[in-house]
């Protein structure tokens, strides 16, 4: 199944220790399966609204990159945008969000991020 995967620093050193597949290739797998084996593997599963978009080809990428283009032009919001995260998360609050558009040029994803800081009350 597909997922997200979020290492610390020790995958490095796990990696080094893995044997190349029959493709010839360093799994993902085996890396997972290293954290499973040593207690380390935490599984958190992703709900609806989530979509994993592989990227391994040249045709998967420009699948990817037109599925991200749809949504975005479609539902007006950005994907993957870390200021939104950040503010919605808590990471940064109000002003110090209209302090990162402030070092932004007058652009499409300034405008898009003044539209955000209107949502949270900003003039």
């Amino acid at each position: 199944m597909p997922g997200l995967y979020i290492y610390d620093a020790s995958v490095i050193e796990v990696a080094r220790l893995l044997q190349p597949s029959g493709r010839d290739e360093l799994e993902i797998t085996d890396v997972n399966r290293h954290f499973l084996e040593h207690g380390k593997l935490h599984v958190i599963r992703m709900g609806r609204g989530m979509a994993w978009l592989d990227t391994g080809t040249h045709q998967s990428l420009l699948d990817a990159a037109n599925f991200v283009a749809t949504i975005e032009a479609r539902q007006g919001l950005k994907i993957g945008c870390i200021e939104e995260a950040a503010l919605r998360t808590g990471c940064v609050d109000l002003d110090g969000f209209l302090a990162i558009i402030d070092t932004l040029p007058d652009c499409p994803y300034r405008a898009y991020l003044e539209r955000i800081a209107k949502e949270f009350g900003a003039d």
